[in-house]
């Protein structure tokens, strides 16, 4: 059903919401809807009736969803230039107005031998040379706009992720929805997270740091404090 209402359409849907909203869900209270407009209250819902409502939308037609604007300002790395107001229309790119990234994605299957083990140390490499080929990439990019181009210049921003991690759960024999399938999911993305931020430190060391860097230097190391206790647990 989903397929016939959305042919040609080139965006998702996603949904907003605050730590104020999360809290209203969690007690079960009311939650004004607040006009653009005017800032006026438009009407009051249950918060949860919501929740709920999005969750399912989201369920039905494989739209993002939610985004959480607190917990991704939290992790800004660049707040100094303004906040995370919006992302691509997959929700996968999350940062400034007028950026963009281009995107690799690694193939996770390609990292699981005969033996279902996988090789992290292939998976690290590939990484590495990754974030080394995406920082080239920044300056061999179009742009569809001349504040694009020049904001992913004073930011490069980078995009490198991974597919195929529902092939590989299914091959070890893990359920999307199981404690060792997102335990496995949390351990290759801080690995793929680590080496990357690593690996830019690298180049930074030789080329120097990005133009948007000094300012925000405090908030970029606040966020890889925040990765490493994430990842320590």
């Amino acid at each position: 059903e989903a397929y016939n209402t959305v042919a040609g359409q080139n965006s998702n849907n996603s949904v907003r919401v605050t730590d104020a909203f999360l809290k209203a869900v969690e007690d079960d209270s009311d939650w004004d809807l607040i006009r653009r407009t005017d800032g006026e209250v438009e009407s009051t819902v249950k918060a949860r009736d919501l929740w709920d409502q999005v969750g399912m939308a989201a369920w039905a037609c494989a739209d993002p969803g939610m985004q959480y604007h607190d917990t991704i300002n939290d992790w800004h790395t660049c707040p100094e230039d303004g906040p995370i107001r919006a992302s691509n229309p997959c929700s996968e790119y999350m940062f400034l107005d007028d950026t963009a990234c281009n995107l690799a994605s690694m193939n996770l299957l390609t990292f699981l031998d005969s033996n279902d083990v996988f090789d992290i140390e292939a998976y690290e490499h590939a990484t590495r040379l990754w974030t080394v080929t995406l920082e080239i990439s920044v300056l061999m990019a179009q742009f569809p706009s001349k504040e694009i181009a020049e904001r992913s210049y004073k930011f490069r921003t980078l995009g490198l992720g991974y597919a195929n991690i529902g092939g590989l759960l299914m091959n070890l024999g893990h359920s999307y929805d199981s404690d060792e399938g997102r335990a496995l999911c949390g351990a290759l993305t801080a690995v793929m997270t680590g080496v990357s931020y690593s690996t830019s430190a690298e180049i930074a060391s030789e080329v120097g740091a990005f133009p948007g860097y000094e300012k925000n230097a405090d908030h970029m190391l606040r966020v890889i404090r925040n990765h490493r206790r994430a990842s320590y647990g």
